[in-house]
């Protein structure tokens, strides 16, 4: 329930940005997602994949000296957000495909296109968040474990 939420404020909040850019009259942000949003996203999972392959080593060596401790739900939301990411990656092919076919035509075809590219922007940075978070997270029990 908590992830159909997020992924509801993700496009509320890549909406709201879109109808502000149009009414600047703005394409910067979807000229650059459509030219970099791949890349941008396998960059984010490169640095996740990194980031995760370290806090997993740390609570490996935490573990050892620590075997009562249950780290399960910590690695089931790290498999999760490399899962999450992605499907990110698979959401953006998708959209730019569409965005791109002369065939698929409908209604707002660009805007909708565009508040999906900044969604997954949004969701992409938000998850390099937990990430980032997690690192500090692992860093505060091996101190406190120390003591």
């Amino acid at each position: 329930m908590k992830l159909v939420k997020n992924i509801c404020f993700y496009v509320v909040l890549a909406s709201a940005i879109t109808l502000l850019s149009i009414h600047f009259d703005s394409k910067f942000l979807f000229k650059y997602l459509v030219n970099n949003i791949i890349g941008l996203l396998l960059t984010l999972l490169a640095i996740n994949t990194a980031t995760l392959g370290l806090i997993a080593s740390k609570i490996q060596d935490i573990l050892l000296n620590h075997p009562i401790l249950n780290f399960e739900k910590t690695l089931k939301e790290m498999k999760l957000s490399l899962l999450e990411q992605i499907i990110l990656v698979g959401v953006s092919i998708v959209t730019l495909t569409i965005l791109d076919s002369t065939r698929i035509n409908f209604a707002n075809k660009d805007v909708t296109c565009d508040i999906l590219l900044v969604s997954v922007l949004i969701y992409a940075i938000d998850i390099l968040w937990d990430t980032g978070k997690a690192v500090f997270v692992v860093i505060e029990h091996v101190q406190k474990y120390k003591k």
